[in-house]
């Protein structure tokens, strides 16, 4: 009776598309995170943070301030370095 279950058992799996991956465009100009979600609506707000920190990393952009709210952190502001 086993060996008759064995055989008829299935399993079914569905492939999924490769995604695209997100390539940002710096804006000109200082412009925070927020910016970016803006002109990426269609991007995961984490993926465009991850995006931020490499970029600082190899210097593509740069931090140039941070703008202080009343209530919670304070916004960080980014620009483009001259040598991109």
């Amino acid at each position: 009776m086993t060996d008759k279950i064995k055989n008829t058992i299935r399993v079914e799996t569905t492939v999924h598309p490769k995604k695209k991956k997100l390539v940002v465009s710096w804006p000109n100009g200082k412009f925070s995170i927020a910016d970016l979600e803006k002109t990426h609506p269609t991007a995961v707000p984490i993926t465009l943070r991850f995006r931020v920190k490499k970029a600082l990393e190899n210097g593509t952009i740069q931090s140039v301030g941070k703008i202080e709210g009343e209530i919670g952190r304070p916004t960080l502001l980014f620009e483009r370095t001259t040598a991109v």
